[in-house]
């Protein structure tokens, strides 16, 4: 056990919710296992979907509670000719350009009211969730809506897994815009994830680790760090190491072992360090701040009566405020770089760019 080495009472922290949404905007899934998940989704006329008060339970445990909220704060696309960026999130809105889904849109699933027939829901088997001397086949609850923003379509999907693992991602599909000369051009995705831990009983206490692995110089061993991150501070992604992130709940100790936590596992960060318009807020690939109501939006956030100069993470992060057992706001930021093939046209197949959220100590064993 790693002890607490700030604490902070002047830390600010998220409102607890005063009552469960309505139920036109609760969501819940049971599986056959038992393993449930519940949470709260809305449309905003930025985000698009936002969830909140995210719980799981496995098989005959008690809820728990994962996030607080969590959102797409900024989609940021770039065709290798441009010299300046598009916000889609803040200067044209998801929310805004949301689509309405027909029965073809979801096979296999329902749509669900929110703001319109827009949320996608359905149920998957996703293969082995182990095999050793016996097997079990897992399954996972999906959750999908998607945005017209022609001539590119932007999908944001949710995978709630029965063992408690969540996965976030990023779609885009649709046609490729063309250059001058008639030429299809590449393209750069930058999407920056919101992500308001709030693990059990209070938002107030959360704790972040740095796990890092470091290969020995003959790269047969590897040296394991374990790190609390003590105040607001970014961090790059490192194809030499293996490196992740620990957000655990500061006070909650769970049948008797140490106190539950959730993995931030990265995924596809070969792109991460494209950059060519030599931005701030894409010079490091994960943040974490102290909760700040005015600090919404990865970048481009201007909000009317919040400080002008919080406009993107590395200014959230500038005061270096104490952040371990406080309320931790992490913003994971996701790139992508796509040169164009001839099979591209007419209609793009769709990129996924997905990380994952993974338990760890939620439970003294595997519960399945």
């Amino acid at each position: 056990m790693i002890a607490c080495l700030f604490c902070s009472q002047l830390a600010s922290a998220a409102p607890e919710p005063s009552s469960p949404c309505s139920a036109e905007q609760t969501l819940s899934k049971t599986f056959p296992s038992g393993a449930t998940w519940k949470m709260c989704a809305e449309i905003r006329p930025e985000e698009g979907l936002v969830l909140s008060q995210v719980y799981y339970a496995a098989p005959k445990k008690t809820a728990r509670r994962v996030l607080g909220e969590a959102s797409l704060s900024q989609i940021e696309t770039l065709f290798d000719t441009e010299t300046s960026p598009n916000y889609l999130v803040t200067q044209q809105g998801l929310g805004k350009n949301i689509q309405a889904l027909t029965a073809a849109d979801c096979p296999n699933g329902n749509i669900k009211q929110l703001q319109m027939k827009a949320l996608c829901r359905n149920t998957q088997e996703y293969g082995y969730q182990y095999k050793y001397e016996t097997q079990r086949q897992g399954r996972f609850f999906e959750l999908i809506t998607h945005y017209n923003l022609a001539p590119h379509i932007y999908s944001i999907r949710w995978r709630f897994y029965e063992n408690g693992v969540l996965e976030p991602a990023v779609g885009l599909s649709g046609q490729l815009g063309t250059s001058s000369n008639n030429r299809l051009e590449n393209f750069t995705l930058h999407a920056g994830w919101r992500l308001d831990f709030d693990l059990g009983t209070t938002g107030s206490d959360d704790q972040i680790l740095e796990v890092t692995s470091t290969p020995n110089e003959d790269r047969l061993q590897k040296t394991v760090n374990i790190a609390i991150i003590g105040r607001e501070n970014a961090r790059l992604e490192d194809p030499e190491l293996k490196r992740l992130w620990v957000v655990r709940d500061g006070t909650t100790p769970y049948e008797g072992i140490s106190v539950p936590a959730y993995d931030i596992v990265p995924n596809n960060y070969h792109f991460s360090r494209i950059n060519p318009l030599n931005e701030p807020w894409l010079k490091q690939d994960i943040y974490f701040s102290q909760y700040n109501a005015c600090e919404r939006y990865a970048a481009d956030n201007r909000l009317s009566a919040c400080p002008i100069k919080n406009t993107h993470t590395v200014r959230y992060i500038s005061d270096k405020a104490i952040i371990d057992g406080a309320d931790s706001v992490v913003w994971y930021k996701q790139t992508y770089h796509h040169i164009v093939r001839s099979d591209d046209a007419l209609k793009l197949g769709t990129i996924w760019n997905s990380f994952q959220l993974v338990p760890r100590d939620w439970h003294s064993q595997n519960q399945f």
